[in-house]
């Protein structure tokens, strides 16, 4: 990586990052309260960009825009990329599932637990979690991986609690992004096709 490419990622890193913040902010505060209504904000963004960097509306930034999506898109960061934003789709997606679960399916052990935890009269634990359960028919395996999402499902859904329903919503947020990222991606490669494959 050259001085000069270096200096176009860091422009369109800061100048991405002072729209769609913002941006993203503001859609979130004013324009949609429920977290569907972000879905699409920033491709709409992004699709408007990409439209005036292609007719050539946005000078220079026009100019390193399309430079850098089609390095990202068809350069070898490219699998790297994908690998990354499905990784952390999967993470975010993972953390709002055992968010609910511990909300909904383990919600008396989480409020068990809580109570225990956050009650400082008590000076020995005396109540009783009921646990996932038992499936005498499944294999090891499962019965413990059903274990450790029971005791994450607890722990997220405590956190959730403790931060005003705050770890659950940006999880939210950032999964849509992944999603987003994901469609634009498979866009900008059908956008910014190299001409010797086309």
């Amino acid at each position: 990586m050259n001085l000069s490419d270096l200096k176009e990622k860091c422009i369109l890193v800061g100048v991405s990052a002072g729209i769609f913040l913002p941006f993203r902010l503001l859609a979130s505060q004013y324009f949609a309260e429920h977290w569907l209504g972000n879905l699409g904000f920033a491709t709409a963004v992004s699709i408007l960009m990409l439209y005036l960097a292609k007719k050539n509306k946005l000078g220079r930034f026009g100019e390193i825009l399309k430079n850098q999506v089609k390095k990202a898109v068809w350069g070898k960061s490219a699998r790297l990329i994908i690998f990354l934003l499905l990784g952390f789709m999967v993470y975010f997606g993972t953390v709002i599932v055992l968010v609910n679960h511990g909300n909904t399916i383990y919600r008396d052990d989480k409020e068990a637990l809580f109570q225990d935890i956050f009650n400082e009269e008590s000076t020995s634990s005396q109540f009783k979690l009921n646990g996932p359960g038992i499936n005498d028919s499944e294999f090891v395996g499962f019965s413990q991986i059903r274990y450790i999402a029971y005791v994450f499902s607890l722990s997220f859904a405590i956190l959730n609690d403790l931060t005003g329903d705050w770890l659950a919503s940006m999880h939210l947020i950032l999964f849509m992004e992944q999603v987003e990222m994901v469609g634009l991606f498979w866009l900008y490669r059908k956008m910014f096709r190299p001409t010797d494959m086309a």
